[in-house]
């Protein structure tokens, strides 16, 4: 990766620690606004070549040679391929913010799967081709940043709420929440993907429930 120039540039310094600058040319400092639409555009040529050559395939002049903008710019933005690549997968996603408990395990587990799992699923196989494909790199940093970002925060709401629904006699409590977690999942991605199955948010809501064992409405 290139060294920034000590030069001061002409678009505004990057915000502090991982809150991301506001799209659309509105000032988040001092300095300029970044061109509108700027940050869509470099996270959709990310997304482009992830797709058609892998993370290895994946470089910033092109990038910015896709996106009409200087290197510096997505530089101050994302500081490494590794930053930028993971930004395109939660932007390929698109709103993933987890709901708010309701204090029911079954109704925040269907407002989860409907909130998280269903743009995964969604996403397709190209989605599933670039996850799989960041999961061979030999870049541990890569793997842990894409893990803490995209599937921490709803793998361990989920085996939360399952631990809870086994609490509640909902899921037999013998059974480990990790494994029901990661199988619904896994089950989600092979019906959606390998098996080209269309889920809504409530067909997908009743295929974990079913896996679960949960028979309560």
């Amino acid at each position: 990766m290139p060294h920034q120039k000590s030069a001061q540039p002409p678009a505004p310094a990057p915000p502090p620690a991982s809150r991301p600058e506001q799209p659309g040319g509105r000032r988040t400092g001092r300095g300029r606004p970044r061109r509108a639409g700027a940050d869509a555009a470099i996270l959709a040529a990310t997304i482009g070549l992830l797709g058609e050559g892998g993370y290895a395939g994946l470089r910033i002049d092109e990038v910015a040679r896709r996106a009409g903008t200087a290197k510096t710019t997505i530089y101050r933005r994302w500081p490494s391929r590794t930053h930028l690549a993971v930004a395109a997968v939660e932007h390929l996603l698109g709103d993933r913010r987890l709901p708010e408990p309701s204090g029911e395990a079954l109704t925040d587990l269907d407002a989860l799967i409907g909130a998280a799992f269903t743009p995964l699923v969604r996403g397709g196989s190209g989605l599933v081709a670039i996850t799989l494909d960041i999961h061979r790199q030999d870049d541990a940093d890569l793997k842990a940043a894409y893990r803490r970002r995209i599937i921490d925060p709803v793998r361990h709401r989920a085996v939360a709420l399952v631990r809870r629904a086994a609490r509640e006699g909902l899921v037999d409590e013998r059974a480990d929440p990790e494994v029901l977690v990661d199988a619904a999942i896994g089950g989600l991605l092979y019906r959606s993907t390998i098996l080209g199955q269309e889920m809504t948010a409530e067909q997908a809501s009743g295929f974990v429930r079913e896996l679960l064992g949960i028979t309560a409405p």
